[in-house]
């Protein structure tokens, strides 16, 4: 299969490219697109063949449930059957954006959409891009992320080209994404709501809306994001927790034993700490006082490393406060803990 590569300007959007990437989806094809998370690999939520090729284009597993976009909020009452009035209330201050509500499913989705769940995720993505191709295809889109299973989400087509080239029909090229890290996961069909995946909307902002929450810790995959593996480049990853001058001082160590086993390495550092690492290749992904910064760089910084050989990849953890959550997850599922 030949992947055609779509460029299309977030500021000023070619209808007729967004509808020419709509008639893919309509007669059951793969489009990669952006998002304001990441970019998304899309088919029609409701046709089961076209969902099973996002599966097979990733290598993903088939108990992994997946994603459905939507361009309007009022199309959730149609993927969804009970919604709360506290999906409302959500959706009202969240959406559009990277906020995922998990609801119990209606039975007109296909259940390969949702790995054989009662329940569905649903989400109304933040990019204009995104918002005009669900609208044009004129059905909901099951989109998780536009990349081989396990390995670091895509910020930017050319991770996309990188590893579905010659495996989907179309990858939209909208720039490179604003958020870096997935959407947040929260299911509402529990008594107190729960997070499954912390992504771009932090517990703090949630809780604005929602007095009590709670992260799930399930070994169970109830959403996307779920497998204890994940968002891995080919280098293995070890994460050094802490901060100051203590984390610095780990790190130190790690590296210089892996050095001398010649290993080729890299530190994954905050900014504060990047004039510390002096005999080593180092990487800085953003300050820790700007954790917006932080996640946008993650996954483009862990593929740089892959793309220059790296074996091992020490990390510099951050403190688990607002986007600090969702860093530390993915970095944690990284590692393989």
């Amino acid at each position: 299969m030949k992947t055609k590569i779509l460029e299309i300007n977030s500021n000023n959007i070619n209808l007729s490219k967004i509808k020419e990437s709509a008639r893919i989806i309509k007669v059951g094809g793969l489009v990669a697109f952006p998002t304001e998370t990441v970019y998304g690999l899309g088919a029609d939520a409701f046709n089961p063949q076209a969902v099973a090729k996002i599966f097979e284009a990733k290598n993903r597993p088939l108990d992994d449930p997946l994603i459905v976009h939507i361009s309007e909020r009022e199309e959730i009452f149609k993927l969804a059957k009970d919604v709360p009035d506290t999906a409302v209330e959500l959706t009202d201050k969240f959406w559009p954006g990277p906020l995922t509500l998990v609801l119990r499913k209606s039975k007109s989705l296909p259940d390969i959409v949702t790995a054989g769940l009662d329940t569905v995720a649903i989400r109304m993505p933040a990019n204009e891009i995104a918002l005009s191709l669900i609208k044009e295809s004129r059905t909901a889109i099951a989109a998780p992320s536009a990349n081989l299973f396990g390995r670091p989400s895509p910020v930017n087509s050319q991770h996309v080209i990188d590893d579905l080239d010659g495996k989907i029909d179309m990858i939209i090229d909208g720039g490179k994404t604003r958020v870096g890290v997935e959407s947040t996961v929260l299911d509402l069909t529990q008594n107190i709501p729960s997070i499954l995946r912390p992504g771009g909307v932090s517990i703090e902002r949630l809780k604005e809306v929602i007095e009590e929450i709670k992260i799930c810790k399930s070994d169970k995959i109830l959403s996307p994001g779920m497998y204890p593996r994940h968002y891995s480049p080919k280098a293995k990853v070890m994460l050094v927790e802490g901060n100051g001058k203590i984390q610095v001082e780990k790190v130190k160590n790690l590296a210089s034993r892996f050095n001398s086993q010649g290993c080729s390495l890299g530190i994954l550092a905050k900014e504060e700490h990047s004039n510390k690492y002096d005999s080593f290749k180092v990487k800085t992904i953003g300050p820790e006082k700007d954790l917006t910064i932080y996640a946008a760089n993650l996954f483009s910084v862990l593929r740089e490393f892959d793309k220059e050989g790296t074996d091992i990849i020490v990390a510099e953890g951050v403190k688990e406060e607002g986007l600090g959550l969702a860093i530390m997850d993915r970095l944690r599922k990284a590692a393989g803990e």
